[in-house]
């Protein structure tokens, strides 16, 4: 079990070990706290690399000849009128001006472990080009999330709620606990469960859940109307209206499970199941190639395979730059 220590940092321990004033006695007992404890840990290391950066500025700053760089600029300055030369201390102001650099950067460094370690909530950020990336909350529960999504959760849950919020795509598998609802907050709207699986999504100006085991109860905060979920029923709040309907997309969780599903489908809508599966662009040479339709399924399969596949079913090619991807017709 993880020591729950994040308001007992002894500061003053980790300033004296890392301005090298230990005794070898102390440094070996210091060692051990850190080995015995893996946030201690974290933040010697985090700490060791900010005082490096920091370091790196005021050699420069040593190595820069202040007094002839002045000299040189000084001898230029002159007051005409008067004839007096403006006279100023440049080495005073490079070091004030340092001075200023490690203030800032010790700034930084304190605010940068308050969020990593001593904040009370953690934020977890998943990139544009990134799917599945998940993370195992404090009570056991998974969340997985698609690409720009936030998630915002404390590092540890009080003792009668669950409370987390949510910007984006994310897929929810919410660990059993009947005396402890999980509520996630997404915009205008509020997900209260006891235990199930469900995809949220908050973008724009909508938020939809799917429910895929379990049930929810799906909420307008600012009126207070709801509804109730089950298994495979899908749900829009937009607007400050709630709908209810049954979900009939094969692909909806295609970013998660990586299978896809296509019935007889124009490559103009299966073009846009790729793109939220794999995280690209896809463009048409025309109208025609649009148009095609296609009858397969791909289970977790690379996204190379995936358009080799559909040309070879219609001789066509393919081009790649970055993340656009153009299908045209083969020669």
């Amino acid at each position: 079990m993880k020591n729950e220590t994040s308001h007992n940092i002894e500061w003053e321990i980790i300033s004296k070990y890392l301005s090298g004033e230990m005794s070898e006695e102390e440094k070996a007992a210091f060692k051990k706290l850190i080995d015995s404890n893996s946030e201690y840990a974290q933040i010697v290391a985090a700490s060791e690399k900010d005082l490096g950066l920091i370091k790196d500025v005021m050699q420069i700053g040593e190595q820069y000849n202040a007094d002839i760089a002045w000299s040189k600029v000084s001898r230029k300055i002159a007051d005409k009128k008067s004839g007096k030369r403006i006279s100023l201390n440049a080495k005073r102001v490079l070091q004030f001006a340092a001075m200023i650099i490690v203030v800032i950067g010790l700034g930084l460094l304190s605010n940068k472990v308050y969020n990593d370690y001593l904040s009370p909530y953690q934020t977890f950020i998943s990139q544009a080009h990134e799917s599945n990336k998940s993370i195992v909350l404090e009570d056991g529960s998974t969340v997985t999330l698609n690409g720009e999504a936030k998630l915002v959760y404390p590092r540890k849950f009080n003792a009668n709620t669950r409370n987390v919020s949510l910007e984006g795509e994310a897929f929810f598998d919410i660990a059993k606990n009947p005396n402890k609802a999980f509520i996630i907050t997404a915009k205008g709207a509020e997900i209260k469960v006891l235990g199930t699986s469900f995809n949220v999504i908050a973008k724009d100006d909508k938020v939809e859940v799917l429910v895929e085991s379990g049930k929810v109860k799906f909420s307008e905060i600012n009126n207070k109307e709801s509804v109730i979920l089950e298994k495979g029923d899908f749900a829009i709040l937009k607007e400050s209206l709630l709908s209810k309907s049954l979900m009939n997309d094969d692909n909806y969780l295609s970013w998660k499970t990586q299978k896809m599903v296509f019935r007889r489908m124009e490559l103009k809508e299966v073009a846009k199941v790729i793109e939220r599966t794999y995280h690209v662009q896809i463009q048409f040479e025309s109208d025609e190639i649009a148009k095609e339709k296609i009858n397969t399924t791909f289970d977790q399969e690379s996204l190379s395979h995936v358009l080799n596949n559909i040309c070879m079913s219609f001789n066509l090619t393919y081009e790649k730059k970055g993340q656009t991807i153009l299908l045209k017709k083969g020669i």
